[in-house]
């Protein structure tokens, strides 16, 4: 009988991704036309977003998202401006994560409690 022989694939230590210049990611992409190669974070932003991830280098050399600090939200129920998600309400108005999970398990705004 002949022996088989598996294909061995050759890593592919050239590949870089076209926006953000690393060399590691755990799979790579194409954009939506086909011709740059993107890394999974670039291409999976890409694809939802339609733009490029944008990026910047640290000061230790490590890539980094750049978050804009510009776009500066207050929650319309309670106006805190820090929270990990921002949401929705029925009519669009934007909401801090806990004034959104109230509103949508309790159908009902978020009681806000005076500190006197």
């Amino acid at each position: 009988k002949k022996a088989r022989t598996a294909s061995v694939k050759k890593p592919a230590d050239n590949r870089e991704c076209s926006n953000c210049h690393c060399t590691s990611s755990p799979s790579w992409r194409r954009c939506e036309a086909g011709q740059m190669l993107l890394c999974n974070a670039c291409g999976l932003y890409q694809k939802l977003h339609h733009r490029p991830r944008p990026w910047y280098v640290s000061s230790n050399g490590q890539i980094k998202v750049l978050r804009s600090t510009t776009n500066h939200q207050n929650c319309a129920n309670c106006g805190t401006q820090d929270t990990p998600l921002w949401r929705r309400g029925e009519d669009g108005q934007v909401l801090c994560n806990a004034c959104g999970l109230f509103l949508k398990q309790h159908k009902t705004q978020r009681q806000l409690h005076s500190q006197d």
